[in-house]
């Protein structure tokens, strides 16, 4: 990942992000209904600022559930370090398709810290286990409310299918991790029968960039070795399980710790929502039946039921998406003249605030050649790995 990728991923969220506001002002001005000056009349600093605080702590807490689970296998690792890398993580998963940037960016910042590769990715990998159980229980409780006609939003089916598609997504996510991390020849099975159907496309593809000149070295080492990528894969399976079995034995109240962590950021970060509504001067109690309990609760389970889409969403930053779901399900307590300043402000403060600060980070790394230079020892670790006798792939 580069700068210009980077800055590439930032021009197109800003982009996707504007239209949609101005579609939003357009259509609200046309019905002489928006009026931002007249949205923000009433704003409340005071509470402003909570919902700030309550965004900005998803990169601490989650900083902290990280450390949590690294120093079970690195006790060296410090809190400052989960920190920037969870704010660093949140800057390249908004900047990148499908959130893909999220993970590698994390693990860059581990391996400066001077985590090893495989202790890095592990502790990720229980990361975002920790992650796929609160979304899995998000949606057992959502499910669970719309079924027995205790949470009423706007467009049933589709909801529906969208719980479908993430209790899907996530459950075999999950699954898919502890049967491997509890049994590594499964995941071996799956690599020895993949590997010959995706060898010949992936040659293609590593024969085609051979030919530029950054990466033209490691594309011949690697097509002068058929099977080091099977290989490789394999010893990272071993490794995994290896880790996995460490947190069996000494780690399960830091992941019970982390778990903690991950719904106690969560549902911090819902909860900028309902501070908005006490920011711009709103009645935090629908003006329609939403859902069983106090309003912040019920402001809370809206914002659960759109955290959804929003980490299925394919374009950076959720954009688009975001902003047409939120106006969507926040119809019952945002209309008319506030449409677009809760927009705007939740928008900055649930995405925009923990990517820039994050995006310091980035780009400081990226200024002083901190994180190609770590790319580049990973290189050099991979191919003094690559050089040992290749481990045989289990033939059932």
């Amino acid at each position: 990942m580069n700068r210009k990728a980077l800055v590439r991923g930032i021009q197109l969220i800003v982009a996707i992000t504007l239209a949609t506001f101005a579609y939003i002002l357009y259509d609200g001005v046309h019905s002489q209904e928006a009026d931002l000056a007249l949205g923000l009349a009433n704003l409340s600093v005071g509470w402003l600022a909570v919902a700030a605080l309550c965004a900005l702590q998803e990169g601490v807490c989650g900083g902290l559930r990280l450390w949590v689970l690294c120093r079970v296998i690195d006790p060296k690792v410090r809190p400052r370090t989960g920190i920037i890398s969870e704010f660093v993580l949140m800057f390249c998963a908004g900047v990148t398709p499908g959130q893909a940037g999220a993970a590698p960016s994390q693990i860059a910042v581990l391996m400066n810290s001077g985590m090893r590769f495989a202790d890095a990715t592990t502790a990720s990998l229980m990361t975002a286990s920790c992650t796929t159980v609160f979304f899995l229980l998000t949606a057992v409780v959502v499910f669970t409310l719309r079924a027995t006609g205790q949470m009423a939003v706007m467009g049933g089916p589709e909801l529906d299918v969208l719980l479908g598609v993430s209790v899907a997504t996530f459950g075999a996510g999950f699954v898919a991790l502890f049967l491997s991390a509890a049994y590594p020849p499964l995941l071996h099975g799956i690599i020895r029968l993949l590997a010959p159907i995706i060898r010949p496309p992936f040659r293609a593809l590593v024969s085609a960039v051979a030919r530029i000149p950054r990466v033209g070295p490691w594309a011949e080492r690697i097509l002068s070795r058929p099977g080091v990528i099977s290989a490789g894969l394999v010893r990272a399976v071993d490794d995994f399980h290896r880790k996995f079995r460490i947190y069996l034995r000494q780690g399960k109240l830091a992941y019970f710790a982390a778990l903690l962590l991950t719904f106690g950021f969560f549902v911090s970060r819902f909860a900028v929502a309902y501070f908005l509504l006490k920011a711009l001067g709103l009645s935090t109690t629908p003006d329609t039946f939403v859902t069983i309990g106090p309003p912040v609760v019920q402001v809370i389970l809206v914002q659960a039921l759109l955290n959804f889409a929003l980490y299925l969403s394919p374009t950076p930053g959720a954009s688009g998406i975001a902003e047409a779901g939120s106006a969507h399900l926040m119809a019952p307590w945002v209309r008319g003249a506030f449409e677009l300043p809760y927009l705007l402000l939740w928008r900055i403060l649930a995405l925009f605030l923990c990517m820039f600060v994050g995006g310091l980070y980035v780009f400081r790394y990226l200024g002083t050649d901190v994180l190609e230079k770590k790319v580049k020892e990973v290189a050099a670790e991979k191919a003094a790995a690559d050089a040992e006798p290749e481990p045989e792939l289990p033939q059932g």
